[in-house]
Formats: structure tokens, C-alpha cells, sequence
């Protein structure tokens, strides 16, 4: 009985084998053959399984579907499966899709799979010219990942002009992959003035990557005027990555907001890290005194970057309360 009931197991798994193996094609993308939840309950199930065997089911519907969330969810579908063969697809949809859902999908894919544009206007006219601040602020944004530094000027002009702090925020990030030390005048100015948080920590962002020294003064400032944690955090990172790195930080180890201390405290120990290996600080040095205090720091990772930079140099720490304390036993 259980030979037989094993048989009939393995017949009725032979013929479901096809269809397991059967690869995932899209619905029809339009008439009576496939709802909208069917069209896109496909593109899902094509997503989950990587099917590559989809990709021109997918191109037909983000070209052709009537709806715009299918349209959509194919562009994405086709970025996930890193389609860059009918570059076409994406460049037709970001310039004349009526609907701001399928462009931004369209101005993503773009930027994520690195597909050149086959004319400049492609990007420029709608990081200048869409209705829509998202899809421009797409279009910055994959101006920064292609790499063109034909765009540094165009990506300036938006993130200055722009009414929208995300198009002016992910301008200020392209220039920054751009690396165009040429913005700077520019990116100081809005790191001081823009009326956003967003964008000036951004600025910030960028500043840190392109100009670091010169921008030391400006870090400085920011750092012991604003009152915007964000932003102070930033600047502090811009003056740990300028001159004199170690005075600022002396100056953050001290400072109040525990991101502050962090970053301090992480740049600290990784110079105390070129130290030469099985290097033993003495109990009464000035590193092992600083490491035992901020063993007590309200801040818990301080605490556990302390704990462990104090075990590698061959103290034992034990637990005390919620804070640590070295074991002199």
C-alpha cells in the first residue's frame, strides 16, 4: 500500500513539474483577458521569482498599459531585473507619460541602471520643465548617478532656483557624486541661507566631499551656531575630515549631543588603532582614564565603543548597572 501510494505521489509531481518550471509571463495589458489586479499581481509574482524570461512582457506594459500604477510597477519591475536593452522604454515614458507616478519611475530607472540619455534634453527639460517636484528631483538625481559633469551647471541652477527643497536637496547630493568643486561658492551659500534643514545639510553633505578644506571656516561656524541637530552633526563631520582633526576632537568629546560625542569618540579610536599591535596602555594614562569615563556616558553605543576599545588593549570590563567599569580584580 505504500509502494503503491508513493507511485501515485511521484506521477502526480511528474505532471506538475511543467507548470512549477513554467516561467512567469505577464498578463495581456489591456481587454477583458486580465484585470488590473491580475496585471499587477503578475508583475509582483515576476518580481518575487527574478524572472528574467518576463523582461518583454514587462516592456510591453510599462509602454502600453491604459493604467498608470501598472505602467508604473513595470518600470520597476524591469530596474529590479536591471533591463538596460530598450533604453527607449525609459526615456519615452520619462518625457511624455501623462501620469507623475510612471515619469518618476521612469527618471529612476534611468539613474539606477546608468542608461544614457540619447539626447541631453532627455533630463534637463524635466528637471527644469515637469509640473511635478518629484519627478525633478529624480531627474537630479540620476543627472548625480550617470556621472556627467555636462550636468554640474543645470544641477546648480536647480538647486538654488528650484521652489522645491527635494529637487534643491538632491541637486546638492548629484554635485556631490559629481564631485564639482566648481559648486562650491554655490554650496556654501546654500549650506548658510536655504530656508530648508534638508538642504542645507545636504549642501553640508557635499561641501565634506568636495571642498573639506576650505570649507573649515564654514563647518566651524555651523557647528557652534545653529541649532539644528542635523545639521551641527554634519559640520562637525566636515571638521573632522579638515585640518587640525584632532582638536575637534578634543572640542566633541565634550560636547552635549551624544551624535556629537559619537562621531568624536569613533575618529579617537580609530587613531588610537594604528597604535602598534599588543600596545598596553598604561591604567594611569590619559587614554585609559577618557575610555573609564565614558564608560559611564548616557550615550550606550559611547559606552560599548569605550568597553571594546578598552578590552583590545587589554583591560577586562565588567558590567555595572547600565554603564561599565574596569576590572582591576
Amino acid at each position: 500500500m505504500r509502494l503503491l501510494l508513493a507511485f501515485v505521489f511521484l506521477l502526480a509531481f511528474a505532471a506538475a513539474g511543467p507548470a512549477l518550471a513554467a516561467p512567469a509571463v505577464p498578463p495581456a495589458s489591456g481587454g477583458e483577458a486580465a484585470s488590473l489586479a491580475e496585471r499587477l499581481s503578475g508583475i509582483e509574482r515576476i518580481m518575487w521569482e527574478r524572472d528574467a524570461r518576463s523582461i518583454p512582457g514587462l516592456r510591453e506594459l510599462a509602454s502600453k498599459d491604459p493604467d498608470e500604477k501598472v505602467r508604473a510597477r513595470a518600470l520597476g519591475a524591469l530596474t529590479l531585473l536591471r533591463d538596460a536593452g530598450a533604453p527607449m522604454v525609459y526615456l519615452e515614458r520619462l518625457s511624455s507619460d501623462p501620469s507623475p507616478r510612471v515619469r518618476r519611475a521612469a527618471a529612476d530607472a534611468i539613474g539606477t541602471l546608468a542608461i544614457q540619455p540619447d539626447r541631453t534634453d532627455r533630463l534637463y527639460g524635466p528637471l527644469q520643465k515637469d509640473t511635478d517636484s518629484m519627478v525633478r528631483a529624480e531627474c537630479a538625481r540620476a543627472l548625480g548617478k550617470l556621472g556627467s559633469r555636462a550636468a554640474i551647471g543645470i544641477l546648480m541652477f536647480a538647486g538654488v532656483i528650484d521652489p522645491s527643497p527635494e529637487v534643491r536637496s538632491l541637486a546638492m547630493e548629484a554635485l556631490s557624486r559629481l564631485r564639482a568643486a566648481e559648486a562650491e561658492p554655490v554650496l556654501a551659500n546654500s549650506a548658510r541661507q536655504d530656508p530648508s534643514p534638508m538642504v542645507r545639510v545636504q549642501a553640508v553633505r557635499a561641501l565634506v566631499e568636495v571642498a573639506p578644506g576650505s570649507s573649515l571656516p564654514l563647518f566651524r561656524d555651523l557647528w557652534k551656531e545653529t541649532a539644528e541637530p542635523e545639521l551641527r552633526l554634519e559640520a562637525y563631520r566636515g571638521l573632522l575630515r579638515a585640518a587640525e582633526g584632532s582638536r575637534w576632537i578634543e572640542e566633541g568629546l565634550q560636547d552635549a549631543d551624544g551624535s556629537i560625542r559619537f562621531s568624536a569618540l569613533r575618529a579617537w579610536t580609530a587613531s588610537l588603532a594604528a597604535a602598534p599591535r599588543g600596545t598596553r596602555f598604561a591604567r594611569a594614562s590619559t587614554v585609559i582614564v577618557r575610555l573609564e569615563a565614558l564608560l559611564k556616558d548616557p550615550a550606550r553605543g559611547i559606552r560599548e565603543i569605550s568597553r571594546q576599545a578598552l578590552e583590545k588593549f587589554g583591560y577586562k570590563v565588567r558590567p555595572d548597572g547600565f554603564a561599565y567599569s574596569i576590572d582591576d580584580r
